[in-house]
């Protein structure tokens, strides 16, 4: 009799396991995983997808924060999260404002860029205004560290980063990098000159600039590039 029950228990755990899918392997998260491209840009998702996304934003451009607040969550939940995309962020500057944000976005390790490039493009609407004279004065300030600082200190943006666990001391640190900004300027320079980026949000698929910029345009086509693919 004891050893009917264990079977018949054995059988009841089987059947459990069976209708709940506690057998199956849990599928990778791919939007946990973070790489620097060959150029040096961030990419989250799979490095080895077969579909590769370029955006090219400035965190000045109100339709680059449009883009992040329609589609950001989505892109990554039903493309990026399973491994069909891989997305690459390039800055493109635009002004003085996009390299302090710039600064401030690739402040930290790699792993924590997109959540800033989210923070402060879904919340572009919190801190991007026309500065004040005053405040364009201390904009520009020649020097760099001053004027970087202002900026920073006048958008709200020490107050806004706090909120995701960086100090000042931290965030003027990530702002004194020159030599970053230098070497993003090359980069906006060539995504002008050479993949012929006139504008922002502008896209790249698998090395091509797409004719669309708004996520409706994007999403669509993602969704005809994985029927060819997955």
């Amino acid at each position: 009799m004891r050893r009917r029950g264990l079977f018949s228990g054995i059988l009841a755990l089987a059947a459990v396991t069976l209708l709940t899918g506690a057998g199956k392997p849990k599928e990778k998260d791919w939007s946990a995983t973070v790489t620097i491209s060959k150029e040096g840009y961030h990419v989250r998702g799979n490095p080895h997808a077969a579909i590769r996304l370029i955006e090219y934003a400035s965190y000045s451009c109100p339709h680059c924060g449009i883009f992040e607040m329609q589609g950001g969550e989505e892109l990554t939940e039903r493309f990026i999260k399973p491994g069909s995309v891989a997305y690459e962020i390039r800055p493109f500057f635009l002004n003085e404002i996009d390299k302090t944000l710039s600064l401030i976005a690739y402040c930290g390790p790699p792993a924590k860029f997109f959540g800033n490039n989210t923070q402060l493009l879904k919340y572009q609407h919190e801190w991007l205004r026309t500065p004040t004279r005053a405040q364009a004065q201390r904009w520009s300030d020649p020097d760099w560290n001053k004027r970087v600082q202002a900026m920073t200190e006048d958008l709200g943006l020490y107050a806004m980063m706090e909120k995701r666990g960086y100090k000042r001391a931290e965030l003027d640190k990530c702002l004194a990098d020159e030599a970053l900004v230098a070497e993003l300027q090359k980069g906006t320079e060539n995504a002008y000159y050479k993949d012929g980026v006139r504008g922002t949000p502008a896209f790249q698929l698998n090395g091509q600039l797409l004719p669309v910029n708004t996520w409706p345009g994007i999403r669509e086509v993602l969704a005809r590039a994985m029927k060819g693919f997955v």
